[in-house]
């Protein structure tokens, strides 16, 4: 049986130099990572590197700021578009060629075609090569250009490829495990991570303005007293819907319903939807920041994304807030959390019947209470301190199983029985 290695001191005292392992994951290291890699490097007993650079072209993503309390590189991400989609190389293999790491976690998108070359060495060197991601394919667009078939069906086979090969696999929730354990060939060890922002440093900021006035929350978010509010957070992008947010704001504006909507975040999107909102009293922007939305979350009925709903979820749980989104839209794996109405509601798809379930929640407060309890209740659910010893066992688990006959010792200095 595999022991959290932090609890295991044999494993430091047999270790004179500890392993090394390269993670490659997302291209960058967004806002919301930067506390799990922190949680990674105070294990100790394994040295994680975190390679990193600029956010991909159009992902939107908010980029944790330095400085970084684990170790890491930053590369110039060179990325191009061929055959209809996004390539991305990070100038670091010469650094795996040369034997730097005893084993390498990187993320399962094809897009990275360092991260191919990554696991095509270590694979030849018999060291591991762990995959972390959903577990599936995300995205099912229909591709125009026959190029770009082409190339989404190479994907795929280079990714069916992967996942036989590789070490293990970290996954994000369990309906990701059992896609994979259903593979012809499935990945050797799967562990589900479940995904999560930094709840318990969320847990504080929620402490902070609670011991606050109620009314600064409502002046410093700009919002009024009286109005039951909603509240979006995250990236700008166009399969967010946040225009059916601010739409739903002129609704309410024009029935006179007392509602304010509270839009934290940015992105491609930021033009089109200020536009959109121009004149809407009841519609605020802000930029993204721990405290405030701190604040907004405090005297929020619920979190509001219309589509591609994410990680919101987890950071709503840590603050008591449910969250709304909508049926028939992608979303990512975190969806898994949510429980329709018990913390949250999955709202209908069409626009009017999402406006006409909207004023339902509105106007009930009871709904607002449940689904509030329900939400508190769902973070004792999700822990990032649970995630980064999962992710850190099964690396150790790899480390102690490799076919890397340079590093003997690992095998008795992760394992316990």
């Amino acid at each position: 049986m595999i022991h959290s290695i932090v609890n295991y001191p044999e494993y430091a005292s047999r270790q004179r130099v500890p392993s090394s392992v390269f993670i490659s994951h997302q291209g960058c290291i967004p806002i919301y990572r930067k506390s799990f890699y922190q949680r990674l490097g105070k294990f100790g007993t394994v040295n994680y590197v975190v390679v990193h650079g600029s956010a991909p072209k159009g992902s939107d993503l908010i980029l944790a700021s330095p400085p970084y309390d684990f170790q890491n590189i930053k590369v110039n991400n060179l990325e191009g578009r061929f055959a209809g989609r996004s390539w991305i190389w990070q100038p670091v293999v010469w650094r795996v060629l040369r034997g730097e790491f005893q084993a390498v976690v990187i993320g399962d998108e094809i897009k990275f075609l360092s991260n191919l070359a990554v696991a095509v060495i270590m694979t030849f060197r018999r060291r591991p090569v762990i995959l972390w991601g959903f577990g599936y394919h995300q995205y099912h667009v229909v591709q125009e250009s026959l190029l770009a078939r082409i190339s989404a069906h190479v994907a795929v086979y280079l990714k069916s490829l992967m996942y036989r090969f590789s070490s293990g696999y970290l996954v994000y929730t369990e309906s990701g495990q059992k896609v994979l354990q259903n593979l012809p060939v499935p990945p050797k060890r799967i562990r589900v991570l479940k995904n999560t922002v930094d709840t318990e440093r969320e847990a504080e900021f929620r402490a902070l303005v609670s011991a606050e006035p109620i009314e600064d929350c409502y002046s410093g978010v700009g919002v009024r007293a009286d109005s039951i509010k909603l509240t979006y957070f995250g990236r700008f992008q166009r399969a967010k819907c946040i225009d059916l947010l601010i739409k739903y704001a002129r609704r309410c504006a024009d029935r006179k319903l007392p509602v304010d909507v509270i839009i934290f975040g940015q992105g491609s999107e930021e033009s089109r939807l200020h536009a959109m909102a121009d004149g809407l009293s009841n519609v605020v922007f802000h930029t993204h920041d721990d405290m405030k939305l701190a604040r907004a979350l405090r005297i929020s009925a619920a979190i509001v994304v219309p589509g591609f709903l994410g990680l919101a979820i987890t950071h709503g749980f840590a603050h008591g807030v449910p969250t709304l989104t909508r049926l028939g839209q992608l979303h990512s794996p975190e969806i898994e959390y949510l429980h329709d109405k018990v913390n949250g509601l999955l709202l209908p798809e069409s626009q009017d019947a999402f406006f006409d379930a909207l004023d339902n929640f509105v106007g009930d407060r009871g709904l607002q209470e449940r689904l509030a309890e329900g939400a508190r209740q769902s973070a004792h659910s999700v822990d990032m301190t649970n995630m980064a010893r999962t992710f850190h066992e099964l690396v150790c688990e790899c480390l102690a199983t490799s076919g890397d006959s340079s590093k003997p010792r690992l095998a008795a200095s992760c394992t316990a029985s």
